[in-house]
């Protein structure tokens, strides 16, 4: 699993995943969704449009990051989900919790 992340535009945070976000990634996605609430300010973005593969560990950390969030009055919004992550959202009904533009792609530029 890849991670980069952006400060963009209006104090909102990109963070762009890439590759398996499963039970062996999702822990240091998580360390670094911590780091993010912990010493970021605004919302936050996670782009999906690179994960190819997503479990319920990967599900499951992205729940924990919108907790954290909304614990701090601020939002998280998911973009360029599809394929078999896009199914597991919906599956497990988190899309109807967190909002998600699947033809959005954030790459901002470094």
């Amino acid at each position: 699993m890849k991670v980069n992340v952006f400060k963009q535009e209006r104090d909102a945070a990109v963070i762009v995943l890439e590759g398996e976000f499963d039970a062996l990634s999702a822990p240091v996605t998580r360390s670094e969704f911590e780091r993010l609430v912990n010493d970021e300010a605004g919302d936050v973005i996670v782009d999906l449009s690179g994960v190819t593969f997503m479990d319920s560990s990967g599900a499951g950390a992205l729940v924990f990051l919108h907790k954290r969030l909304v614990g701090q009055k601020r939002a998280l919004a998911l973009v360029g989900v599809t394929g078999q992550p896009m199914d597991l959202l919906a599956l497990l009904r988190i899309t109807s919790v967190i909002p998600v533009n699947q033809a959005l792609v954030v790459r901002p530029t470094q």
